[in-house]
């Protein structure tokens, strides 16, 4: 009896320890727009517990509440990468002011890992330049 016991504790603990090194894949939605500029803005949904507001997309921001503008759709994707987004399918769009959609997905170990790294816009008119994006 303590060695069956011994042996399912052994077996719970390690499958403990593998659930939370691995983690899990959460998703997000990408729509990348045009700009009056020539830029590209991107949104996100990152789902209802995460999102700055009940009803539109949050624009991407800097540190500063800034909304940045890309320079194309690949320095909005190569933004999200580097904070751990994979891309998992672009969603086709029909219309002309959307350089398309796009879902993303990452695997984190716990729900506060899903907004790392990323800062949306508090809609202030002035934009600040930086590396992946350009003022207007």
């Amino acid at each position: 009896m303590k060695t069956l016991f011994f042996a399912l504790l052994i077996t719970l603990t390690s499958l403990i320890g593998y659930s939370q090194t691995n983690g899990y894949k959460v998703y997000c939605e990408l729509k990348l727009f045009h700009t009056f500029n020539g830029g590209v803005e991107a949104r996100v949904d990152l789902g209802a517990k995460y999102s700055n507001t009940y009803y539109r997309d949050d624009v991407i921001g800097d540190e500063n509440g800034e909304k940045i503008i890309f320079h194309s759709p690949v320095a909005a994707l190569n933004y999200m990468s580097k904070r751990g987004w994979d891309i998992e399918y672009k969603i086709t769009n029909a219309d002309s002011i959307s350089h398309g959609t796009y879902l993303l997905t990452k695997t984190v170990t716990n729900d506060e890992k899903i907004t790392s790294g990323i800062y949306f816009s508090m809609k202030k008119s002035r934009q600040k330049n930086n590396q992946e994006g350009k003022k207007d």
